[in-house]
């Protein structure tokens, strides 16, 4: 685990920010510039966040740690089930989130000494705000009250989940997100907040605050998860990685990225093996129509963050 270093907080704040800001404003290697918010969770996941790892591999150096990556972009999956209560007109089936972003610290054996997760639903500002309508406040109630629900899409066992419930792992309130995305005014941003119930939003945090925080394993960033842990929380959390992790991946680049010997990543699109009509936004560019059919059931884009110590690099 990192040693809480505030000036190292702030350094990879800082780099985070930046990289995160010119992605939204410019795409990069295998994104366009995003116009809408699924453009701009894919640019996030396949170059944001390559980037981040880039820049943040010489400030994690001198602290003997390395940064292994894995990140996948898939679009509105995966569906759970639960009973809303305040939102009767809703279904009570929707999106789990956009985003799932993992963050562990191994020890030289590769065991996982910490883990901070978190749920992530990005939404696109309207006037500078996250304006919530319509069938968006079932998914608000799930996140923010976390009912007990189950996944309608295949792959994940049938328990119902409570992440609420005991065992209790972590807080959590920290469970989800909302991921306000800038992409209307200057300069463009991505900003956090955590859900509440009845309908509000609240703690706004810049996301290069958030992943230097998480990855120092600082309270308030992300929640607590143990890998191979039978809670809901823990449970789940490996769930999705292991679901998404097997999924087919047609168009790949793996292995070492940007040329820089400590960032080991696999970034995967699922986008280019669907049957993608004119209008859909599997290359980056317009956002209509957005329809589920054309995505595989079952995973959900991830960032899964490994921080290694590694006293060789020294």
């Amino acid at each position: 685990m990192l040693a809480y270093d505030p000036l190292l907080v702030d350094q990879l704040a800082a780099a985070a920010e930046t990289t995160v800001r010119d992605v939204l404003d410019q795409g990069g290697p295998r994104t366009l510039r995003p116009s809408g918010e699924v453009g701009a969770v894919r640019a996030l996941t396949l170059d944001g966040f390559d980037a981040i790892a880039a820049a943040w591999d010489p400030l994690l150096r001198p602290a003997l740690h390395r940064l292994e990556l894995t990140a996948v972009f898939t679009h509105s999956r995966p569906h759970v089930s639960f009973t809303p209560i305040r939102y009767t007109k809703g279904t009570g089936v929707c999106e789990l989130a956009d985003l799932l972003i993992v963050m562990d610290h191994q020890d030289q054996g590769g065991g996982i000494t910490d883990r901070r997760a978190a749920l992530v639903q990005a939404k696109r500002y309207k006037s500078r705000k996250i304006k919530l309508s319509g069938s968006d406040w079932t998914q608000h109630e799930l996140l923010a009250d976390l009912r007990p629900f189950t996944f309608v899409d295949p792959g994940y066992d049938a328990r119902v989940r409570d992440l609420n419930g005991t065992p209790l792992v972590g807080d959590p309130a920290l469970s989800a997100e909302y991921g306000g995305v800038e992409i209307d005014l200057a300069p463009r941003h991505w900003s956090h907040w955590l859900p509440v119930s009845p309908n509000g939003l609240r703690a706004e945090v810049a996301i290069g605050d958030y992943l230097a925080h998480m990855a120092m394993g600082v309270g308030g960033c992300g929640r607590e998860a143990q890998a191979g842990a039978s809670d809901d929380w823990s449970f789940t959390v490996d769930e999705l990685l292991r679901v998404t992790g097997a999924i087919p991946i047609v168009a790949s680049d793996s292995g070492v990225l940007r040329r820089n010997g400590n960032v080991i990543g696999f970034i995967h699109d699922a986008a280019p093996y669907l049957s993608v009509p004119p209008g859909l936004s599997a290359g980056g560019g317009p956002e209509k129509p957005e329809k589920d059919e054309y995505w595989p059931e079952g995973p959900i884009s991830i960032v899964h963050l490994t921080l290694r110590q590694d006293e060789r690099i020294g």
